[in-house]
């Protein structure tokens, strides 16, 4: 059966920000920055088989790029112990995946599927990261699949990497490298990590790390919670002001314009009066502006 922790892991990758996180902070590849990830998309699908559903999930997303669809094939692995055939198994998977476009694509060509590992065991990865690391090469090359897949190996990322990222997943790598002791001792720099991240990225932070502290002494888990919380009322209480004052300015703006289209009503009626041949101090009794307004405006 499928730890808690694993499932922790999945609710995390099921949110787009995460996602975006992921990608934007620790995938180091130039098209990620062309990627739209307003667009993204879950595919409610999964390739990986019931022998391995123990030890790890794959999660699918769509996202647009350039104008075409890319798919993240997002594969989060568990377990402590390192499986070699890793990319035997990831080519699987993706080989699977584009049979399921069989018929259903208008272009001749497959789209692009981006592999994407995310190993959070404790044990180094050694794993090849090319299947043709693992073929004999006695035949011509040609004749030896190819097939990369991109390694965030999360316990090989240094914790002072992961304060100068400063986001919300950051923040879940910095507890998971850390004992509990070290996260006892740091957690001011650990909230020092997602002081400036978005209010829904914490919210759901909060959420994991819950679950995460859950086996842990209650009295040392409260105040952390406390702590985080704290960060999110005041989060929330600053959008709240900040959209108040977002709605005073807009209102504001539809008074300025208002007055505006008025005073530019009234120039208009006192060029038409002027054309008319109409005495200034008439204009004046009429429109009710200065004669030195009429004049100016007469000139």
């Amino acid at each position: 059966m499928r730890s808690e922790h694993d499932i922790r892991y999945k609710y995390l990758f099921s949110h787009p920000l995460f996602v975006q996180r992921l990608l934007q902070s620790f995938v180091h590849e130039r098209f990620v920055r062309r990627l739209d990830f307003n667009s993204l998309q879950r595919i409610d699908k999964s390739f990986v088989t019931e022998e391995f559903r123990e030890r790890e999930s794959d999660i699918i997303w769509k996202i647009d790029f350039q104008g075409s669809a890319l798919y993240l094939f997002l594969l989060l692995e568990f377990q402590s112990t390192v499986d070699h055939t890793m990319p035997l198994r990831f080519l699987r998977y993706i080989t699977e995946f584009y049979q399921s476009f069989h018929g259903k694509t208008e272009s001749s060509k497959l789209p692009p599927v981006f592999p994407l590992l995310l190993y959070n065991g404790d044990r180094s990865w050694t794993v090849p990261g090319n299947i043709a690391e693992l073929i004999e090469t006695t035949i011509p090359e040609k004749y030896i699949p190819s097939f990369h897949y991109y390694p965030v190996i999360e316990n090989e990322i240094p914790k002072s990497t992961l304060v100068r990222v400063k986001n919300a997943l950051s923040a879940v790598f910095y507890a998971e490298n850390s004992s509990p002791e070290e996260l006892e001792r740091e957690i001011d720099t650990f909230f020092s990590i997602i002081k400036e991240e978005e209010l829904e990225a914490v919210q759901i932070l909060a959420n994991w790390l819950n679950d995460f502290l859950a086996t842990r002494d209650s009295e040392k888990r409260k105040p952390v919670m406390q702590k985080i919380n704290s960060l999110m009322e005041v989060k929330s209480m600053f959008l709240t002001k900040l959209k108040e004052h977002d709605e005073r300015i807009r209102e504001e703006g539809k008074k300025q314009g208002i007055v505006k289209g008025i005073e530019e009503n009234r120039r208009q009626t006192v060029r038409k009066m002027l054309s008319k041949g109409y005495p200034v101090e008439e204009i004046c009794e009429i429109t009710g502006l200065s004669r030195e307004e009429v004049e100016r405006l007469k000139e």
